[in-house]
């Protein structure tokens, strides 16, 4: 391997492989890609209906947990994070939101004028082909292939049905002009396979001479001489091992092993430094803060056998599914079972949707410490924008180690109500409609006994997960307390730059890995000094007229 490179790249994750594949475009340019894990060449992996092989393979993740959580009576959540070629989008469940166009606005009213939601849409319809054509919102020639699932089973109708039946509407597309109400899903899943960073961006660069791709390398510091990053440290078996470059270092590693990196290369709040031993390069008291994820819980209902999905995922079953895959790349083995949602809000002001929900056509429950099939349904609720906020800090100078993070979620008692009040929203609202009645819905969790609000905030701090979104730990802005600028760029460090979920100021509205795609298309060209792409004058939805 050449040791002369322009850029080094850390984490070939969702953004990493990106940034990597654009950078390349220019054949002077030289760029290492180094990632942890390796090959992302997987039946299962590229089977959607394999996720949950996936979720269980821990030799793919990184194994992180995050707690003592100290509002959940010291709860440790696993925390999903992909250790491999592509990242967390070669393990997620491939559900395509780009989050409302608020989240956007919002970012630009904190003085990041550039990441308006006009600037943003752009990028958003640069990297994506949408299966349904392209049009002022979604784009028709990018990288990404986008499709519609077919929500064809009869609980994903009566979802919608029931949904309508309650007041709100079926939106057209999400993620489009209007994200508010019912919808059938989107995904990252294209003629059954798993669209992921890696097939859509890296193996289509793979092969170009200025590229190249370091796998199974742990990276352990960032080397830091006379005020400025020149390069990384990587594990090795004989020792570290030094890789330099002449522009930037680019950290693609993640909420959480983004800011573990720069800690563990003295890079962050000089007390927490000193505190394991860690010499401070630089004083950086906003690395690790600010951590946001999407808390949520599993609402549950019992049907007749016959009614579920669980119906067809019989030992049988899962046999005709892999074979129906492998042989013509049909049936259930090229679904994430992800077809329908809704972004709905559980309160009169809120500007947009504060609570985001997932309905699958089956449900399992946990029997004699097993996981196994219940004919039911169920919905995954969570919320979009909680107030509480967490850290990201080391426990040692050990890279082996796993930091220590904690989301603090429910600090604010704010976020609690929410989500006792999305529950009473499935309860009393979605699933009392018509369109379920011939299907009479047994509730089992949280359980026709737990009525209460006291009795629902036992269940929530009991049941809480997260839907695997950290960000937000090397936050950018514009103020002092600030990480990162709006093109990426670490203010203490030159040439260091991060292009992750970790730079988000506030987390968004919906699943991470689009916006995240987005955000890593734009700081590429903002690299390449490229000219941003135009403005949009597409409108967009919120409540009251529309506006753009």
């Amino acid at each position: 391997m050449s040791t002369k490179f322009d850029y080094v790249v850390v984490g070939a994750g969702s953004s990493g492989c990106i940034v990597a594949a654009r950078l390349t475009e220019d054949p002077s340019v030289r760029v290492l890609l180094v990632e942890a894990g390796g090959s992302d060449r997987s039946v299962f992996i590229t089977m959607p209906g394999g996720l949950p092989f996936v979720y269980q393979n821990r030799r793919i993740g990184w194994g992180y947990r995050s707690g003592p959580e100290p509002y959940l009576h010291g709860k440790l959540i696993d925390e999903k994070a992909g250790r491999i070629i592509g990242g967390s989008s070669s393990i997620n469940a491939m559900i395509f939101n780009r989050g409302n166009p608020m989240d956007y606005e919002g970012w630009a009213a904190d003085g990041l004028k550039d990441w308006d939601y006009a600037r943003c849409l752009p990028y958003f319809r640069k990297m994506e082909t949408f299966e349904d054509g392209p049009d002022e919102w979604r784009g028709g020639d990018g990288p990404l292939r986008i499709s519609r699932a077919r929500a064809a089973h009869q609980l994903y109708d009566a979802f919608l049905r029931g949904g309508e039946q309650a007041g709100f509407e079926v939106t057209p597309d999400h993620n489009g002009y209007r994200q508010e109400g019912l919808h059938i899903a989107q995904s990252f899943i294209h003629d059954g396979v798993r669209w992921s960073a890696s097939r859509a961006y890296l193996r289509p660069a793979i092969h170009r001479p200025n590229l190249t791709v370091l796998p199974k390398a742990l990276v352990t510091r960032i080397l830091v001489e006379h005020g400025s990053a020149v390069g990384i440290e990587l594990a090795g078996p004989d020792g570290p091992r030094r890789v330099t470059c002449e522009r930037e270092v680019i950290l693609c590693a993640g909420a959480v092993n983004t800011p573990k990196l720069l800690l563990l290369s003295g890079l962050g709040p000089a007390d927490d430094l000193r505190e394991v031993g860690v010499d401070v390069v630089a004083d950086i008291p906003g690395v690790g803060r600010n951590l946001q994820n999407h808390p949520g819980v599993d609402i549950q209902f019992g049907t007749r056998y016959e009614d579920s999905l669980t119906a067809q995922l019989t030992l049988l079953g899962r046999a005709r599914l892999g074979a129906e895959w492998l042989l013509l790349r049909k049936g259930l083995g090229t679904t994430n079972f992800f077809e329908t949602g809704a972004f709905l809000p559980t309160r009169d002001d809120v500007g947009f949707p504060n609570m985001q929900y997932e309905f699958l056509p089956l449900t399992r429950q946990l029997k004699n410490g097993k996981l196994v099939p219940v004919p039911g349904f169920q919905f995954w609720m969570d919320l979009s924008r909680p107030d509480s906020r967490g850290y990201v800090k080391l426990r040692s100078k050990d890279p082996a180690h796993a930091p220590l993070t904690v989301f603090r979620h429910y600090e604010s008692r704010q976020d609690l109500k929410d989500m006792i009040d999305g529950i009473r929203l499935v309860r009393e609202r979605l699933v009392r409609q018509p369109a379920w009645r011939k299907f009479r819905p047994q509730e089992l969790s949280p359980g026709p006994d737990t009525k209460t609000d006291s009795d629902l905030e036992a269940f929530v701090r009991k049941a809480t997960g997260t839907s695997y979104h950290p960000s937000g730990t090397c936050r950018m802005g514009v103020d002092p307390d600030a990480v990162v600028d709006g093109e990426g760029r670490v203010n203490a460090v030159p040439g260091l730059r991060i292009a992750d979920a970790s730079i988000m100021p506030r987390i968004v509205t919906g699943n991470l890995n689009a916006p995240v795609m987005m955000m890593a298309e734009k700081i590429a060209d903002r690299i390449r000094g490229r000219k941003p792409l135009p403005p949009s004058n597409a409108v967009y939805y919120r409540t009251g007229p529309a506006t753009g």
